[in-house]
């Protein structure tokens, strides 16, 4: 990728403003979105990082220069991956009861980020402001329109349930791939015996309540989300300008 920040941004915001280059000679021609769907093809199977213009390229069947003519560079080619993932998942429509819409909204991207971890390299990496991301942005603010919130407090509002999804789906990756490193008998004789001897030390008793009253460690990692989210949710209604009419 490039290095220079203004350079990236440009290459990033010409993917938008300008169309595609014609092709020289019998070149075969291709769409921006085959284009992209190649990219994510290889980010599924392999990994973000194997994502290059020559690896497309060969998935295409055609050869690395001739992409150039519609994608810029490797940064350009991000964007347009992040761009289009928003169109191909498949978001939850409005129901105009907010809760509701944004809870759905938050386990549509929950969803969409653990069928490709890659994602959370992608998505916000900065101002990507293709029209598959922009009509998302509409269609997420359209969730907390008439609750009395600014246009401040609606970018917020939604930004929190986005954020925080995000932020649980990484634990949960790093969390397998914490367990998957380690050998089972260092996690259940080793790890076991020392979180015993902590919590019974009498040291820290809110971890030992944990320890031994918690449902945390002993529920499942979607249910986890949708009792964390419930009490953000709260949170949010309880904020609210019109917070009688809202919670109808």
């Amino acid at each position: 990728m490039e290095t220079n920040d203004e350079s990236v941004l440009r290459s990033r915001l010409r993917l938008w403003t300008t169309p595609p280059k014609p092709a020289r000679g019998p070149a075969p021609s291709y769409t921006r979105e085959q284009i992209a769907d190649a990219a994510i093809a290889i980010a599924d199977n392999d990994g973000l990082d194997a994502v290059t213009m020559r690896r497309v390229a060969t998935e295409l069947g055609t050869g690395a220069m001739s992409l150039y003519r519609y994608v810029e560079n490797k940064d350009a080619l991000v964007e347009l991956v992040a761009d289009r993932m928003y169109a191909r998942h498949e978001w939850p429509e409005p129901t105009g009861e907010w809760r509701q819409d944004l809870w759905a909204f938050a386990h549509a991207q929950r969803r969409a980020l653990l069928a490709h971890p890659w994602l959370l390299r992608v998505w916000g990496i900065g101002p990507t402001m293709g029209p598959n991301v922009l009509r998302h942005f509409e269609r997420s603010l359209s969730l907390v329109d008439g609750l009395g919130l600014d246009i401040d407090e609606m970018v917020e509002t939604v930004m929190l349930i986005s954020t925080w999804t995000s932020g649980f789906v990484r634990q949960e990756f790093d969390l397998v791939e914490f367990l998957r490193s380690e050998p089972e008998e260092v996690l259940e004789r080793e790890l076991g015996a020392y979180v015993k001897r902590i919590a019974d030390s009498g040291e820290y008793p809110y971890f030992a309540r944990f320890v031994y009253e918690a449902l945390t460690p002993r529920i499942d990692a979607e249910t986890r989300f949708g009792r964390a989210l419930d009490r953000i949710l709260a949170g949010i209604e309880a904020t609210l300008p019109q917070q009688g009419e809202a919670g109808e």
